[in-house]
C-alpha cells in the first residue's frame, strides 16, 4: 500500500513538474494580452483627447481691421473676435482670437501701430483688412497699397503668417478709383503669395437685416456672416 501511495505522488508530481511551463505560458500570454488592452485603451483615449481639442500650428490669431472687425456699436460679447473665438471652440479649435482692431483706423493709422500690436507673444496668424475709411476719406489707392504691404512686411518680419480681407470701393469717386481701389488686394495677395478673402462684407453689404441703423457696420447677425468667413479661412488655412 505504501509503494502505491509513493507511486501516485510520484507520478502527481512528475505531473506538476511537466505543467508548470504550460502554466507559466498561459500565465504570461494572459498579462501580454492584458498589457496590450491596456496599451490599446491608452491609445484609444488619446485619439479621443486629440479628436475633441483639435490642436494645430495656429493657436493665436489676431483681427487688425477698422470698426468693421472692432466691434462698433455692439456689446463685447457680440464682438467679431468674440463671436469667432466661442464659434471655433465649440468646434473643438484651441484657437485664440484676439481684437487689434481700431475704430476710425485708416491703413496709415494701422502701420503706425502694427510694430506695437504685433508685440504681444505668439501669434501664430494675422486677418488683415485696412482701408475702408481710406476709400470713404478719398485717400489715393496707391498710398493705401503701400502702407499695407509695409504692413504685411512687419507681420512677415515676425514669422506671422496673414489672411488679407479685401475691401470693395463704391463709384463715388469714379471708375477708375474704384478700379484702383479694388485691386490693391488682389495684388498684394499675389505679390506676398497671401490667403486672400475677396471682400470681407460678403453676404452682409447692402443688406439692411445684417447693418447697424448706419447702413455700414454690421449688426449682430451680421457679425455671425463675417464670423463663419472668417472661421472658414482659417480652417482652410490649417488644413
Amino acid at each position: 500500500i505504501v509503494s502505491f501511495f509513493l507511486v501516485v505522488k510520484l507520478i502527481s508530481f512528475k505531473t506538476l513538474i511537466l505543467s508548470l511551463p504550460v502554466w507559466y505560458l498561459r500565465f504570461t500570454l494572459f498579462n501580454l494580452r492584458r498589457m496590450l488592452m491596456n496599451k490599446s485603451f491608452i491609445i484609444k483615449i488619446i485619439l479621443l483627447c486629440l479628436v475633441s481639442i483639435k490642436v494645430s500650428a495656429i493657436e493665436k490669431v489676431i483681427l487688425f481691421g477698422d470698426s468693421l472687425m472692432a466691434g462698433y456699436g455692439l456689446p463685447k460679447e457680440q464682438h467679431l473676435s468674440v463671436v469667432l473665438q466661442n464659434s471655433l471652440s465649440l468646434e473643438g479649435h484651441n484657437i485664440k482670437i484676439i481684437n487689434g482692431s481700431v475704430s476710425g483706423s485708416t491703413s496709415a493709422g494701422g502701420l503706425n501701430i502694427v510694430e506695437w500690436t504685433l508685440s504681444e507673444n505668439n501669434i501664430d496668424l494675422m486677418i488683415l483688412c485696412l482701408g475702408a475709411n481710406d476709400m470713404l476719406r478719398g485717400i489715393q489707392p496707391s498710398e493705401t497699397e503701400q502702407n499695407l504691404e509695409n504692413i504685411i512686411k512687419i507681420a512677415q518680419s515676425k514669422k506671422i503668417e496673414i489672411i488679407l480681407a479685401g475691401m470693395l470701393a463704391p463709384t463715388s469717386y469714379g471708375i477708375e478709383y474704384k478700379k484702383n481701389f479694388d485691386q490693391i488686394y488682389s495684388n498684394l495677395s499675389k505679390k506676398y503669395d497671401l490667403k486672400f478673402i475677396p471682400f470681407l462684407l460678403e453676404g452682409v453689404a447692402f443688406n439692411p437685416s445684417l447693418n447697424l441703423s448706419d447702413g455700414m457696420h454690421p449688426n449682430s447677425k451680421g457679425t455671425i456672416v463675417i464670423s463663419n468667413t472668417l472661421k472658414k479661412s482659417i480652417l482652410n488655412y490649417i488644413n
